[in-house]
């Protein structure tokens, strides 16, 4: 998929993204009323690993909290001196793009922990106004909340990862064509502008992505887990779609459709032919997701490479011409 598809959102395991929030939380309010704090005192705190500690510092290093780290026998976490999140995070609208987020992921599952969280940012914007500090408003809005059929499947998705159970699902493939299949839940992903899941599949042997808006039911089975562990902090699901042969694939399009290219292709693969017409240029699988995208582009469009794309595309129109010929026929 062009580069615009193949950046990856957001990896959410909803049962614990509430306790790291809070984590994080703490972590931040006990460096800004102590001196320098170890990461071992603090991994002993919140009952994790130091490895895990590092990577929440880092975590709020790159949300540009000043936080730095010093070795040897006095060494430790701090905030540079002075910092405090009144003056730096809040006047910047920091603590209101935090809110953002976690009040997005919370309509997408309530009830995971975040209540807490989202009160605690609130109630520190409410006494930051009573002081005179500056607070911009939020104007940056999140959907990330699916159909009602998708968030019913999200939540009983996020109860097996909780519990570890195995499910039974009906999926249907991209082709349409439909499997049962006993899949052990892992985590909850969220890329591609839509919902997916990455579980262990039994019928494959293997860990496999699927798209919430396929599973067409789902249903406990009481069995035991029996796939291997895997490390989510490293986002294998990538690997997945990375591992897909790619083919470079060329087409035209009429100016029409320059706003439904622009939402999946970069600017550097579209290029502006004499008389309107657009041609894009672009190294991605050639699958069912390209050939329904460009067959639900307005206007004319002609594939210029690769063959079998043209081909693909020339059967399925002629086979729906076919179908609406006949049931025109019937009418008459």
């Amino acid at each position: 998929m062009p580069a615009k598809k193949v950046v990856i959102g957001s990896h959410l395991r909803l049962s614990s993204e509430g306790m790291k929030a809070e984590r994080l939380l703490a972590i931040l309010t006990i460096l800004l009323n102590r001196k320098k704090v170890t990461a071992s005192y603090l991994a002993s705190r919140f009952g994790v690993s130091v490895r895990t500690i590092y990577r929440d510092v880092d975590a709020l290093a790159g949300a540009g909290l000043p936080v730095f780290a010093t070795q040897g026998r006095d060494g430790g976490f701090e905030l540079v001196e002075g910092f405090t999140v009144s003056s730096q995070v809040l006047e910047t609208g920091e603590i209101e793009r935090i809110l953002t987020g976690l009040r997005s992921l919370n309509a997408v599952q309530p009830g995971q922990g975040l209540d807490t969280v989202i009160e605690k940012f609130t109630l520190a914007l409410k006494e930051s106004g009573k002081r005179g500090i500056r607070t911009p408003g939020g104007h940056l809005f999140i959907e990330l909340t699916p159909s009602r059929r998708e968030k019913r499947i999200l939540a009983e998705l996020d109860a097996s990862v909780s519990k570890r159970s195995v499910l039974k699902i009906a999926y249907a493939d991209a082709q349409g064509t439909e499997t049962d299949r006993a899949i052990e839940p892992e985590a909850l992903v969220f890329m591609w502008q839509s919902w997916y899941v990455w579980a262990w599949c039994r019928l494959r042997a293997d860990f496999r992505l699927f798209k919430i808006s396929r599973i067409l039911e789902t249903r406990e089975t009481g069995e035991r887990r029996e796939g291997p562990a895997t490390d989510l902090q490293g986002h294998p699901w990538a690997r997945e779609w990375e591992s897909a042969p790619f083919e470079r694939i060329s087409f035209t399009a009429d100016r029409v459709a320059r706003a439904r290219l622009g939402e999946f292709f970069d600017d550097e693969c579209i290029t502006e032919l004499s008389g309107g017409a657009l041609k894009v240029d672009a190294t991605l699988p050639v699958d069912e997701w390209v050939i329904s995208f460009l067959m639900s582009l307005p206007g004319n469009v002609r594939i210029i490479e690769p063959e079998s794309m043209r081909r693909a595309i020339v059967e399925r129109s002629q086979a729906i011409a076919r179908a609406n010929a006949q049931e025109a026929l019937i009418a008459r």
